[in-house]
């Protein structure tokens, strides 16, 4: 909610307060009775005869030893023939049941009836309605200034039996900050009780007298109109029978009735309105210049003050409030005020709270759910601006924002807090107790998280710009979960950075590392050292050289979940069952199934065992260069850049070198087994050495099963120091037996069989 918008419904309310508490002044005065039935029982108009005169007509109604009423005309004449008496110069006195009352009603001529004893007024009359307490106060002070209703009306029956005073002619009445009229009034003196009986209207001015701080403006003028209107003095009640209307700058109630209750010294004490017997829920409309703003609810109570400034307000059954930027749903909502402000200090919501807002330039919605909620505003000192400056749910509460491009996040807790900029705008969102994070974008998976704690930075626009979760941070988005310490979610750059003994695992990989960046948009992964990697696909995994899971460590690792395409660079190392591999960075290309790894690349593979023996046993090949490439379904490696091979008693040295491995317990597919090293091609000037002996050329195969060397291309030469140098065209030496094969181009030849020591 907009700051603004909870002012506004906060003024709304101590408005509508305000405005019915401007007619108490005349409320516990006003025992004015009025209807039309003694004008209709009224005699014929006067006869001009008269039969004789009195000077003074004086007479009273007593009840015990209280006078409830005292009747005094300066000159009264009776009629020839009728016993009717005109009286001259009326004023009656009503000092009530209690004798609370001292009002006063007058008149310039009247007819009094002596057989029922009604008096009727044909013109102009006069009440003065005023409580026997004011009437001391204003006597003991004379520069007082009264606290009397007057009213102004015609054609006025008073009946001498009961007491009440009738008319059905419009009526115009005044107090000391407004004025009203209506159509008839009933008026008893005895009950204390006034009724309007129709077309009721009422302006209401600020008091000049008012106290209000420095800072703090009053409300304009305040229209009011209803049905009708009763005044119950028995039972401190005044109400204001509907459709009634409040107007006032722009702001408007309506309701079924307004109800305001008294306290003893019939000061305001609360202002209640109800849909009452029209059925008109309750309604605060504003117009302002973005849109009408509005508050409803089944009940709306202002409770106010001895000095007639609203204390508290409270809402109850089905409380709805909108505006253009919002609105706000709730079963019950109550306002605490700042004293003599009028403005709103603390509201508190309870029961299935909505809070939506949304920005026009943005088009991003946010809401705020919970079953309790409370606001604190700034405020109550001379000047201040009443703003929002913090809420927090009472209760478990989420916070949820959906932007155009239908990216939708929630921040979830037991308990949410949320702080306000000086110039009201949400700017941080805390979350306490059980924290979720949900974040949904279209074509992707839903993303959440859970943690212990949660902090949401929050936009201009009040939506998330990073959202931090600490403690036991668990994420998930559909086969990848992610564990850590502590995940930053930022929006511009669209990444989560998690922190703090990092864990990411799929369906087939697990990476731990200090620190993990997911890049939403690319769907990139990055890791920062050290970093440690588990694939437990071998049938989808890059290498394969064993059917237990690959290992890999490195400072820095970048994969992309959409391209399949991972880098480890900084002190590379890849393990599988017995073959490892280093380099300064090993990168596997996962859908084709390819590993490149460049700079200072070094590799132990195993080598085919000899016939007959275990596996246990068989030797294998420790190998360095610059680069090498991996194509796992082609079993098949290539290196380049000084290369050197080495096993026990063997080295090779080439400028480029092909491997070919073979898998023992493949399936048909030829995935799955332990791949051992079968044959070995070097090209580009290739040197062997075995023992003491060396040989050279253009290019030499290594065949594992028979353990020979095919040399090749060039002058294949071989070097011994027992036999000495042999050339020809191709010379092949096999290690089990050292037999060397010769050919020269003119047939073959064994050259020599000798056992090299080793």
């Amino acid at each position: 909610m907009k700051r603004r918008d909870a002012s506004r419904y906060a003024r709304w309310s101590a408005l509508l307060a305000f405005a019915l508490a401007g007619t108490t002044g005349g409320i516990y005065l006003d025992r004015l009775w009025v209807a039309h039935r003694e004008k209709q029982n009224a005699p014929a108009p006067l006869p001009q005869n008269e039969e004789k005169q009195f000077t003074t007509l004086h007479f009273k109604k007593v009840e015990g030893d209280r006078t409830i009423f005292d009747l005094e005309a300066s000159k009264s004449t009776d009629l020839r023939g009728q016993d009717i008496s005109v009286l001259e110069d009326v004023k009656i006195k009503v000092y009530g049941k209690n004798g609370d009352r001292n009002d006063v009603i007058h008149t310039e001529s009247c007819r009094y009836a002596k057989t029922d004893g009604s008096i009727q007024c044909d013109g102009k009359v006069q009440f003065e309605l005023e409580s026997a307490e004011d009437a001391a106060r204003a006597a003991a002070n004379a520069g007082r200034r009264p606290n009397l209703i007057h009213i102004d009306t015609t054609g006025v029956t008073f009946e001498r039996a009961t007491g009440r005073a009738q008319t059905v002619e419009p009526v115009k009445f005044s107090f000391p900050n407004g004025s009203g009229d209506g159509v008839g009034a009933v008026y008893q003196s005895e009950a204390g009780q006034v009724r309007l009986i129709r077309d009721v209207h009422i302006q209401i001015q600020p008091e000049s007298g008012s106290t209000a701080k420095k800072g703090a403006a009053l409300p304009a003028q305040v229209e009011m109109s209803g049905s009708s209107m009763e005044i119950d003095k028995a039972g401190r009640t005044v109400e204001l029978f509907g459709p009634a209307t409040a107007v006032s700058s722009g702001e408007q109630v309506t309701a079924g009735e307004f109800t305001l209750l008294l306290d003893r010294e019939f000061h305001a004490q609360a202002l209640v309105a109800a849909p009452g017997s029209p059925n008109q829920q309750p309604e605060v409309r504003n117009h302002g210049p973005k849109g009408d703003s509005t508050l409803r609810a089944e009940k709306l109570t202002a409770h106010l003050s001895p000095q007639g400034w609203t204390s508290r307000i409270v809402a109850e059954g089905r409380v709805e409030g909108t505006s253009p930027s919002g609105n706000l749903q709730a079963e019950t909502g109550e306002m605490e005020m700042w004293p003599g402000m009028n403005q709103a200090k603390l509201l508190t919501l309870h029961g299935n709270v909505h809070v939506n807002a949304r920005d026009r330039k943005t088009a991003t919605t946010r809401s705020l759910t919970s079953n309790a909620l409370e606001l604190t505003f700034a405020g109550g000192k001379a000047g201040a601006v009443n703003r929002v400056e913090h809420a927090e749910t009472l209760e478990r509460g989420a916070m949820e924002w959906l932007d155009a491009a239908a990216v939708r996040s929630r921040l979830a807790a037991d308990k949410l807090a949320l702080d306000f900029s000086a110039q009201g705008k949400p700017q941080r969102l805390n979350a306490t107790g059980r924290v979720e994070s949900e974040r949904e974008m279209p074509g992707r998976p839903t993303q959440t998280a859970n943690s212990a704690t949660g902090v949401a930075q929050l936009s201009g626009t009040g939506d998330w710009s990073e959202i931090t979760l600490r403690g036991n941070v668990r994420l998930e988005e559909a086969e990848r979960n992610a564990e850590a310490q502590q995940a930053v979610f930022a929006r511009a750059a669209q990444t989560t950075v998690l922190t703090g003994q990092a864990m990411v695992r799929d369906a087939g990989s697990e990476t731990h590392a200090p620190e993990i960046t997911f890049f939403q948009s690319s769907g990139e992964i990055e890791a920062e050292g050290p970093v440690r990697s588990t694939d437990f696909r071998s049938k989808s995994s890059s290498f394969e050289m064993s059917p237990a899971p690959a290992n890999l460590s490195a400072d820095h690792m970048r994969a992309n979940s959409k391209t399949g395409r991972a880098v480890y660079t900084g002190h590379a190392r890849l393990w599988q069952g017995a073959s490892v591999l280093e380099a300064e960075t090993i990168e596997l290309l996962r859908p084709s199934r390819i590993l490149n790894a460049t700079g200072n690349v070094r590799a132990v593979f195993p080598q085919a065992p000899e016939p007959g023996a275990g596996p246990q046993s068989a030797p294998v090949w420790h190998i360095s260069s610059r680069l090498l490439t991996y194509w796992d379904a082609e079993n098949r490696a290539h290196l380049e850049k000084d290369v050197f091979v080495e096993s026990a008693d063997q080295k090779m040295r080439a400028p480029q070198l092909e491997l070919f491995f073979t898998r023992t317990g493949a399936d048909k597919q030829g995935s799955g087994g332990t791949s051992q090293i079968s044959r070995a091609v070097g090209t580009g000037g290739v040197v062997v050495e075995q023992g003491e002996r060396r040989g050279t050329a253009e290019r030499g195969l290594y065949t594992a099963a028979e353990e020979k060397f095919v040399l090749t291309g060039g002058t294949p030469t071989l070097f011994d120091p027992v036999e000495g140098t042999t050339t020809g065209r191709e010379l092949t030496f096999y290690r089990a037996d050292d037999t060397i094969v010769v050919d020269s181009g003119n047939g073959l030849r064994t050259l020599t069989k000798h056992r090299v020591q080793r």
